[in-house]
């Protein structure tokens, strides 16, 4: 599977990095994406987005390494998976930073930016 991270996501770990509480964030993301790449689909499936129907839209949690909190209280990432192989890291933010926790819909513009740019 081919791992692509959007430039969304790009400026969401480099949100992150800006703070202390966070700097392990890439050592945490890989643990996912590793799996991701043998194909694992890990995390819940997104149901009911407005999305192209030859994709499936996941979240899955990630424990932040930098603090000793558990999962729930960590890192969601949004990913999508197009059929022909290809996983998009769409966006990653932190349980507890309520203002950026995107809503359906804003996840619905991402993933639609991101195809248009695909093209």
């Amino acid at each position: 599977m081919d791992i692509i991270a959007t430039k969304y996501f790009k400026a969401d770990i480099k949100f992150y990095l800006k703070k202390k509480k966070f700097s392990k964030i890439n050592d945490d993301i890989d643990t996912i994406t590793n799996e991701l790449e043998q194909g694992n689909l890990v995390g819940d499936r997104l149901e009911g987005l407005d999305v192209p129907e030859n994709i499936a839209v996941y979240k899955v949690r990630i424990a932040n390494s930098s603090t000793n909190v558990g999962k729930s209280h960590s890192f969601r990432l949004i990913y999508y998976v197009v059929i022909e192989g290809k996983i998009y890291l769409v966006s990653i933010y932190s349980k507890k930073d309520d203002n950026r926790v995107p809503s359906d819909k804003q996840i619905e513009l991402l993933i639609k930016a991101v195809l248009q740019e695909d093209e």
